[in-house]
């Protein structure tokens, strides 16, 4: 008997159900075990999660020489962390700009999207390095924002699949609705009252509002890295994480987020309590 696609479909489904499950049980404890302990273990992790995006990103856009990009942007921005961390920040856009100039040289046609990766990667492993290990608040505000980023996904996975209706971006991400956007919004507002109502025993509707703009730049960093996939014609970053795909495929949302709360908190001098 020949099995129908419907019935393929859910075979495949069922078949990448349990590496996923698996991973998230391992990746999970470790990502929040680091987090919640800060320095040296959040730095590491940090860093490490930055090198393999690097990676990731110098495959697609540099295929021929991707080794050899890969490992000099992430050498630039595990120096730019060591600088800052030792209190010489305003110096850490020397190595950053050395491994950009070094990625435009050997991008070939993609130099562009190959210095931009090396940068923007950059920015947000940086941007979070400074959240976390701000004296008061870097671990309220670090949780504050993977839960906002988290709360993001789920909320525009649950509302887009309930409600359908409209794209948002079709030809980027042909699943992702404008009912999908709204949901996601209502849930990282629901997680910034959350957060302040435990913090400060009221709800801070600044960090609200602030919360709902969050999760419309974490939907352009997701949408913009579905637009480099479709550019390179490939389903995922890579297979560095069974049943999830590639690094970029679970961070592209914090890649956004991490540099625009920096920018929010140091400038602008945003506080959660």
């Amino acid at each position: 008997m020949v099995q129908s696609s419907e019935t393929e479909r859910q075979k495949d489904t069922n078949s990448g159900l349990k590496p996923r499950i698996l991973s998230a049980l391992v990746m999970t404890p470790v990502a929040i075990a680091a987090v919640w302990f800060g320095s040296p273990y959040f730095d590491i992790l940090l860093f490490l999660f930055c090198a393999g995006m690097m990676w990731e990103w110098a495959r697609m856009c540099v295929p021929a020489h991707y080794n050899g990009v890969s490992i000099v942007a992430a050498v630039a921005v595990g120096v730019a962390m060591l600088m800052q961390m030792t209190g010489q920040g305003p110096l850490t856009f020397m190595p950053i700009a050395i491994g950009v100039i070094i990625a435009v040289a050997r991008g070939g046609k993609n130099w562009l999207l190959a210095g931009f990766g090396v940068l923007y990667i950059s920015l947000a492993g940086l941007s979070a390095l400074w959240l976390r290990n701000q004296d008061a608040d870097g671990l309220l505000t670090i949780m504050w924002l993977f839960f906002l980023v988290w709360a993001t996904d789920t909320g525009g996975y649950a509302f887009g699949r309930a409600i359908g209706g409209p794209k948002l971006a079709p030809r980027f991400s042909p699943k992702k609705t404008w009912a999908g956007l709204i949901g996601g919004m209502f849930c990282a507002g629901v997680i910034g009252g959350l957060v302040t109502y435990f913090s400060n025993d009221a709800v801070n509707w600044l960090i609200v509002l602030v919360s709902m703009v969050l999760a419309i730049v974490a939907q352009i960093g997701d949408l913009g890295e579905s637009a480099l996939k479709r550019r390179f014609k490939v389903k995922d970053s890579s297979n560095l994480i069974p049943g999830h795909g590639g690094l970029l495929d679970r961070a592209d949302g914090m890649l956004t987020v991490f540099p625009v709360a920096f920018a929010i908190v140091c400038f602008a001098g945003l506080t959660l309590r």
